[in-house]
């Protein structure tokens, strides 16, 4: 399974701000970025298997935009 670094996340997010102007539109989930998927942090404790407790990151469904990335903007 391929583990995400949120520092990696964060640093590509200001690279791509700073260094290609690319700024979230106004329809994108905030949440997700417009991804669709967020990143949920899993606790996996002590147990015979494993001598120390983890946290473990699982990506899953956005709920704010149900997984399609764009929200409703109401106009004001």
């Amino acid at each position: 399974m391929h583990k995400v670094d949120p520092m990696e996340v964060m640093l590509s997010d200001i690279f791509d701000k700073v260094f290609y102007n690319r700024e979230r539109k106004p329809d994108y989930c905030w949440d997700c970025d417009g991804e669709g998927i967020v990143d949920v942090e899993v606790y996996r404790p002590h147990n015979v298997d494993r001598d120390i407790g983890v946290i473990d990151v699982k990506p899953m469904e956005c709920e704010t935009c149900g997984g399609t990335g764009r929200v409703e903007v109401e106009d004001e």
